[in-house]
């Protein structure tokens, strides 16, 4: 297979450049696995990664113009491959990207919020009628893949804050223990600027998420307590 590689070093280099490597196929070789072949028989590569199974989300990258975890990406053999940065992200270093400010953005969203002490009383109260939706969201990664592959934040990042957060918003909100007000500030940050395109959704490696099912949810509780904005 003939891969093509990003190397870029902002400390040293005045442009990026591609690199093309002959790497063997072998049978149900991953993406990740190309790379690492690379690395150890060519030259260093800088990237990260450390599960291997979809769970760490370190291994965030663009693979033919599409992002992608790369541990769970499989490749054909015989066909051309391309290897980049994650998209809307600052470049470190090669294929590593500085996600400083999107991690510190996004944990403070997902910090749960609470007004009155969680005591005996109150955990008893738990609302579990949302429980697979709920539990589907804990398979977030925060790898940033959707966020890279959404069209609106690439074009108006100032008004959608993008489909992590919104996941992120109704996680809390179908958290019967956090008791600020998710649905108003997933408006705030841009609920109704999303297209529905689905881009998310194509891209995201968690299956378990439906994304188009959030929005749709966090839009419904929206419109019931009369948050629909009016270019909405």
């Amino acid at each position: 297979m003939n891969i093509k590689v990003y190397k870029y070093d902002p400390a040293v280099d005045a442009a990026p450049v591609y690199k093309e490597y002959d790497v063997p196929y072998k049978d149900k070789m991953t993406a990740l696995e190309a790379l690492v072949y690379i690395h150890e028989n060519y030259e260093e590569v800088a990237f990260d990664y450390s599960c291997h199974g979809r769970m760490c989300g370190r291994c965030a990258m663009m693979l033919n113009g599409t992002p992608v975890m790369m541990c769970a990406e499989p490749l054909e053999d015989g066909k051309d491959y391309t290897i980049e940065p994650l998209e809307s992200f600052p470049v470190i270093r090669d294929m590593i990207v500085d996600k400083s400010q999107f991690d510190d953005r996004l944990t403070k969203r997902y910090q749960r919020v609470r007004v009155e002490p969680l005591d005996a009383e109150s955990i008893h109260k738990f609302d579990a009628s949302n429980t697979s939706t709920l539990y589907s969201l804990e398979w977030c990664s925060r790898c940033g893949i959707c966020q890279s592959a959404c069209p609106v934040v690439a074009a108006t990042p100032h008004l959608y804050d993008g489909p992590a957060f919104m996941i992120a918003e109704a996680y809390r909100h179908l958290d019967s223990y956090d008791q600020a007000d998710r649905v108003l500030e997933a408006v705030d940050s841009g609920l109704y600027h999303c297209i529905e395109c689905g881009r998310c959704h194509e891209v995201c490696p968690q299956m378990d998420i439906d994304h188009l099912g959030v929005y749709s949810l966090l839009k419904k509780a929206a419109e019931e307590k009369g948050y629909k904005p009016s270019y909405a």
